[in-house]
């Protein structure tokens, strides 16, 4: 936990919270904290905020006095991100890789090389979504926490995007290389939106399907890679692009 992250309305009007749950678990076990101790922590999807604890009860909860930084205020990532669906012990991880690494939003879509079955999973229930991005956000020390949603139909899905000026990619194996397809000087507002496929990668007709919905088809490098590691390794070379290319405007 390299952020602790608080919902806005946990805080009463003092600006104090009492955790009883993991995370006072694992400020008491983990980081072994004392009463007048620091931390840095953040409201989800808000700001940055100094977190003093304030006293540890002997129940395990921890009471904690929360300053939010009204000049910390996120901006929303810009880059949204489309993943089939993996299998469910994949699916955890890759929730917390894209939380910590930056992404606004994240769209769970049908294949079709995902098993319908998957979606029947506990893994996919929001309860368990919300736990593992939270958990991602806060490994990354980011206080966005992602939207994510489901689409258990992948024309359906498509149907839903309508025309953007944001830069669409669709990872496949043998396209040309995501440096390649990616503009040499990138647009000012910045917006992404990248479509990973599952174990097995897309069929021909899905990245069809996406290139007819704005996205262009480009290659990671000349491996094939499990979902998790794709993921990684867009998200890695997005970031060095656009830390690297000029911007317009």
């Amino acid at each position: 936990m390299n952020l602790l992250l608080l919902d806005a309305d946990e805080l009463d009007d003092r600006g104090r919270v009492r955790l009883s749950d993991r995370r006072a678990e694992h400020l008491r076990r983990v980081l072994k904290v004392t009463p007048g101790q620091r931390l840095r922590g953040g409201l989800v999807r808000g700001a940055r905020a100094s977190v003093e604890v304030c006293d540890i009860h002997a129940d395990g909860s921890v009471d904690l006095c929360v300053e939010p930084d009204p000049t910390t205020p996120p901006a929303p990532p810009d880059l949204d991100l489309v993943v089939a669906l993996p299998r469910p012990q994949v699916l955890h991880r890759v929730l917390q890789f894209a939380a910590a690494m930056g992404i606004r939003r994240l769209d769970l879509i049908a294949a079709w090389r995902v098993e319908k079955s998957y979606f029947g999973s506990p893994s996919v229930t929001p309860p368990s979504l919300e736990r593992h991005l939270r958990l991602g956000a806060e490994q990354g020390a980011t206080t966005w926490v992602p939207e994510v949603a489901v689409h258990h139909r992948f024309r359906a899905f498509l149907e839903t995007l309508g025309a953007s000026k944001s830069l669409r990619l669709v990872t496949h194996p043998g396209e040309p290389l995501l440096e390649a397809v990616v503009p040499r000087t990138l647009a000012a507002d910045g917006r992404m939106q990248i479509a990973i496929g599952p174990e097995g990668g897309w069929i021909d007709r899905e990245v069809a399907s996406f290139a007819e919905n704005g996205f262009r088809p480009a290659a990671l490098g000349p491996w094939i890679l499990r979902v998790e590691a794709a993921l990684i390794a867009v998200l890695a070379q997005i970031d060095l692009l656009r830390r690297t290319r000029p911007t317009a405007g």
